[in-house]
C-alpha cells in the first residue's frame, strides 16, 4: 500500500481519534500514534471503583506513570510492544491504591525508640506490671540521660482497669524521667522525675484546654495529664537523632504504609518543628508515596499569612493539604465533649462529666474564618456531639462572615473522627457539604467501652456511615495510626461488620457494604483531598497508583476481609512494595 502525503495525514488523524476513543495517550515525537504501554494488567478481577456500583474490566494498561487504558483485553493488546510487561494477576484483584484519610506518620516514625504499651492486637500490655516491663525494656536501648517514653496503654484493657500513676512508675524509675502516652494520644502519665524536670508541682495551674489530674482531696499531681496539659512534655516527643536518620525513619514508616496498599498517606497534625524534616525528606526523594500534611492551627496561622506558600500542590510528593483544628479529646479517654454526661467515672471530674472543648467557640469560628478567607481547607478533630455542634456553628458563622459569594472556599470541610453523632448532625453535614472522616475501627477496639461509657444508644451511633451515605454524603474512614492498625483492609472490615472485641455488633443499622467501605478508602478520599481527577479510581489519565490483593473484598465472606493480603503496591506505575520480588521485574 502506497500512501500519498494527503492520505498519510488522514490516516494519522484517524489513528489519533481512535487512540483518544480507546483512552490511549499520545506519545511525544510519534506523530500522535498510540503509545506503547509499559505494562498491561490482566488475568484477575480489575475493580475500577468508578460509579455507584462495582464495575470490572479485563485489562488495564500503564504508561509513564499513568493509566493509559482500561477495558477489554483484546483492545489493550493494541498497546503491547516488545518492552511491554504483561502482568498476569493470576486470579488476584487490582484496585486503585488506598488513600489514607487520617493518620499521624511522623509519630509513627518517631516511636521507633518508644516502648510499645499497646494491648492486643498491637501489643501485649495487659497490666501495669507489663507496662512497666515494656518501659524497662526500651530503656536498655537509650542513651544515658534520655527520657523513657511509651505509647499505647489503654486503662480499660489493663487488669487494674485504671490509669497508671506517678507512684506506679516511681517504684521502677525513681530518678529517670518517664512519660507514658495513652492509646488515644490525648493524655499521658508522668513520673515524679519527669514532673520535677518540668517544674510541675501542686502550685502549677491547669493550662487552658488541659487538666492536671490531682490526688483526691489535694492539689498534688497524680501523674495524669489530659489534653493541652501535655504541653509540658511535648518537646521530649521529638526524636533526638540527625535529620538524615529522622528522614530515613520517615521513609521507612511510609514504606510500611505502602506494604498495606496505601499510595497516599496523611500526617494529620504537624507541628512547626516537624516541617523542616518533612521538607528535607521530600527534597531528597525519600518519600516513596504521596504525603498530605495538615499543620496544626497555632503554627498554620503563620503559614496562612505567607502568600508565597503553595497549598494543595505536591512538591517532592509532599503537599500542604489544609489546617488542622482540634476541638475536643478522646471518647475512650472520656475527654471528648458530649451534650450528655459519661455514664462511668471520669478521672479528674466529680460532677456533670461531659468532657470539655479545648477551643472556645469564638476561637474556633475565628480559625475557620481565617482559613476560608485564605481558601485553605479545614480539617477539624471532633469526637463528641458537643464538639460537632461547635464546629457546625463555627462553619456557619464563618460562611456568614465572609459572605455567601465566598462559600466555594469553604467546601469540603472535613470533620475528623465524627464519632459520637446525632442524626440531626448528619443532616447538617449533608446540608453544609461537610465531610465526615469516620473512625470505624473504634467499633472493634472500643465498641464495648463505648457501650459502658455512653450507653447503647450513643455507642450505636459511633461513626454512622450508613446514615451519611443515605443522605448523599461521601464519607471516608481511617485508622488514626498509631492509635489503631494502619491497615485499610482492617478499616474496611470494621465498617462492614462493626464487631467489637467481645463479638457484639455496635450499631448494626450503620453497617455498610464492602463496596461502600472500599469507596471510603479510595475514591471518596481522593474527593476529600480535591484529587478525584488524579486518584481514587481506575480511569485513563489518572495516576497509576495501584494495589494488588490476593482476594476480592467484594467476593469473600465479610468476616474475612481483614485477612486479605496485599501482594503488590505501585506508585505511579512503579513497585513500592511486593511480596514476590519477581513481580517487580
Amino acid at each position: 500500500m502506497i500512501l500519498t502525503d494527503r492520505s498519510r495525514r488522514g490516516f494519522l488523524r484517524y489513528g489519533a481519534a481512535t487512540a483518544a476513543a480507546l483512552g490511549w495517550p499520545s506519545r511525544a515525537g510519534a506523530a500522535d500514534s498510540p503509545g506503547i504501554a509499559d505494562q498491561i494488567f490482566h488475568g484477575g478481577d480489575i475493580l475500577t471503583m468508578e460509579g455507584a456500583t462495582p464495575v470490572y474490566v479485563e485489562a488495564l494498561a500503564v504508561r509513564d506513570g499513568k493509566i493509559a487504558f482500561v477495558g477489554k483485553l483484546r483492545d489493550a493488546e493494541a498497546l503491547r510492544g516488545a518492552a511491554t510487561r504483561m502482568a498476569d494477576l493470576q486470579g488476584g484483584t487490582l484496585l486503585p491504591g488506598f488513600i489514607d484519610p487520617h493518620s499521624h506518620v511522623a509519630i509513627g516514625a518517631a516511636q521507633v525508640d518508644w516502648a510499645n504499651l499497646y494491648a492486643a492486637p498491637m501489643g501485649t500490655v495487659d497490666s501495669i506490671a507489663a507496662l512497666i516491663a515494656s518501659l524497662r525494656g526500651s530503656q536498655r536501648d537509650l542513651a544515658p540521660g534520655s527520657w523513657v517514653l511509651g505509647l499505647g496503654y489503654d486503662p480499660d484493657l489493663l487488669a487494674e482497669r485504671r490509669h497508671p500513676t506517678a507512684a506506679d512508675l516511681d517504684a521502677a524509675f525513681p530518678d529517670v524521667p518517664v512519660y507514658a502516652i495513652h492509646v488515644s494520644g490525648h493524655m499521658g502519665v508522668a513520673n515524679t522525675a519527669a514532673m520535677r524536670a518540668r517544674g510541675i508541682s501542686a502550685a502549677t495551674a491547669d493550662p487552658p484546654g488541659g487538666t492536671i489530674v490531682r490526688k483526691p482531696g489535694t492539689r498534688e499531681p497524680e501523674g495524669l495529664f489530659q489534653e493541652n496539659a501535655q504541653v509540658f512534655f511535648m518537646d521530649q516527643l521529638q526524636p533526638r537523632v540527625s535529620e538524615e536518620v529522622a528522614a530515613q525513619r520517615l521513609s521507612k514508616a511510609l514504606s510500611r504504609y505502602a506494604s498495606l496498599g496505601i499510595t497516599t498517606a496523611q500526617d494529620g497534625g504537624v507541628m512547626q518543628v516537624q516541617m523542616p524534616l518533612l521538607r528535607y525528606a521530600a527534597a531528597r526523594g525519600m518519600l516513596p508515596i504521596d504525603l498530605v500534611v495538615l499543620p496544626v492551627y497555632r503554627f498554620a496561622e503563620n503559614l496562612l499569612a505567607d502568600r508565597g506558600l503553595r497549598w494543595g500542590v505536591y512538591d517532592g510528593r509532599l503537599k500542604l493539604g489544609g489546617i488542622k483544628l482540634t476541638v475536643d479529646g478522646s471518647p475512650q479517654g472520656k475527654t471528648a465533649y458530649l451534650t450528655r454526661p459519661y455514664l462511668t467515672t471520669v478521672p479528674g471530674c466529680s460532677e456533670d462529666c461531659s468532657g470539655a472543648p479545648v477551643l472556645s467557640q469564638e476561637a474556633l469560628a475565628f480559625s475557620c474564618r481565617r482559613a476560608y478567607e485564605a481558601g485553605i481547607q479545614v480539617f477539624s478533630h471532633c469526637n463528641g456531639d458537643g464538639a460537632i455542634d461547635m464546629m457546625i456553628r463555627a462553619h456557619e458563622n464563618a460562611l456568614q462572615a465572609i459572605g455567601r459569594s465566598a462559600e466555594s472556599r469553604a467546601k469540603r470541610t472535613v470533620i475528623v473522627h465524627s464519632q459520637v453523632m446525632r442524626l440531626d448532625q448528619v443532616d447538617s453535614y449533608a446540608r453544609l457539604g461537610m465531610i465526615p472522616a469516620f473512625f470505624t475501627n473504634h467499633t472493634f477496639f472500643w465498641g464495648d467501652t463505648h457501650v459502658a461509657n455512653l450507653g447503647r444508644d450513643r455507642a450505636d451511633m459511633t461513626s454512622p456511615m450508613r446514615a451519611a451515605i443515605d443522605r448523599g454524603i461521601r464519607p471516608t474512614t481511617h485508622s488514626d495510626f498509631p492509635v489503631t492498625l494502619p491497615d485499610p483492609l482492617f478499616t474496611v472490615w470494621s465498617a462492614v461488620n462493626r464487631v467489637s472485641r467481645s463479638g457484639s455488633v455496635i450499631g448494626p443499622e450503620q453497617r455498610v457494604s464492602a463496596y461502600e467501605a472500599l469507596q471510603a478508602t479510595n475514591i471518596n478520599v481522593a474527593h476529600q483531598y480535591f484529587e478525584e481527577g488524579q486518584k481514587g479510581s481506575l480511569v485513563a489519565g489518572k495516576l497509576a497508583d495501584l494495589v494488588v490483593l490476593d482476594r476480592n473484598p467484594l467476593k469473600v465472606p465479610p468476616a474475612q476481609i481483614k485477612d486479605i493480603a496485599v501482594l503488590r503496591t505501585l506508585k505511579e506505575g512503579k513497585h513500592v512494595f511486593t511480596r514476590d520480588p519477581r513481580a517487580a521485574v
